[in-house]
């Protein structure tokens, strides 16, 4: 989806261009040195979230480090945020030179922002007077085999909801192709109109239609797409991949609400072709309880802390 914000451009010597579908092994090699566990990390979510004639997401290299910067016009004037730190081996040395360089390509009066950060790079400008730090959410991580075991009292729930599921929906679970994508789409805009009919806030719409199509570009283990069928229709598909060695991710996830334990149950069986990964980062709740009720059912084992940073020279 081109737009003039799509175009390459150059700051403070690094070239940075539109993301495309093979930087996503170059984000997954980059998130390994820097051992990330960001969900924003992910290149399936970068890629998908850069499909916007408002918005575009700009990689540049530099010092051995992978540069992912959002490119938006703010109060008529073309502006640069990072998304997250730099990726890589010089990451945390690097951030103040690009938010220098940001900077003075936003011009005076500007903040420049990192719109998700962890505790290392927080920690690392929290002695520096121009930048501040704001705390976001928590990100949800699983031990996959863990919950594919569902062994336990604490699991109670979650077992009842998928053997409910599978005893009264029998859903059909197969992996997604291309073919599935309008049938999915049209789940979505349903799931969609459901929230907005209940003045419910839907903040992932764009990159979730975006991730179908862009799913038949990448493999896995990069992103591996799921669908579960309810008498012959499409009813919930579901997106994760690996994050880096080990650490796995959900990224998206649609299901009919109508039918009791078809969410629970779409996460579940996603987890089981995230093959080769112990942990896995769901995300955070964005503070709605119902969400982290849902999440808290698969028992994580850990949090990521998130914070939003800006620069301001």
């Amino acid at each position: 989806m081109e737009s003039p914000l799509h175009e390459p451009i150059t700051v403070g010597g690094t070239l940075y261009q539109p993301i495309h579908a093979n930087d996503v092994v170059l984000i997954r090699n980059a998130a390994e040195r820097s051992n990330a566990w960001l969900w924003a990390a992910f290149g399936p979510f970068l890629l998908s979230y850069g499909q916007s004639r408002s918005r575009a997401i700009l990689i540049g290299e530099s010092g051995g480090a992978v540069i992912i910067a959002i490119r938006r016009r703010i109060r008529g004037a073309d502006h640069l945020d990072l998304v997250i730190p730099p990726l890589g081996d010089t990451a945390i040395s690097l951030l103040q030179s690009v938010a220098d360089a940001f900077a003075a390509y936003n011009g005076p009066n500007t903040e420049t922002r990192v719109l998700w950060a962890d505790l290392p790079v927080v920690a690392s400008v929290s002695v520096r007077a121009d930048w501040s730090a704001t705390p976001y959410e928590h990100e949800y991580v699983y031990e996959r085999e863990q919950v594919l075991g569902m062994a336990g009292a604490e699991y109670r729930m979650l077992r009842k909801r998928v053997n409910r599921c599978e005893r009264e929906a029998t859903p059909y679970v197969r992996e997604y192709v291309a073919a599935d994508r309008e049938a999915c789409a049209e789940l979505l805009r349903e799931w969609q109109d459901a929230r907005e009919s209940r003045d419910e806030p839907v903040f992932d719409f764009g990159y979730t239609l975006a991730a179908l199509e862009i799913a038949e570009s990448i493999g896995s283990p990069d992103l591996v797409g799921v669908v579960l069928e309810v008498d012959g229709e499409i009813r919930a598909f579901a997106f994760g991949g690996v994050l880096r060695a080990g650490i796995g991710q959900f990224f998206v996830q649609k299901s009919d609400p109508s039918i009791v334990g078809l969410s629970e149950t779409t996460r579940v069986e996603l987890l089981r072709r995230l093959d080769g990964c112990r942990y896995v980062n769901d995300a955070g709740d964005l503070g709605h309880e119902g969400l982290a009720q849902h999440k808290r059912a698969f028992r994580p084992v850990a949090f990521v802390p998130t914070w939003k940073l800006a620069y301001r020279r």
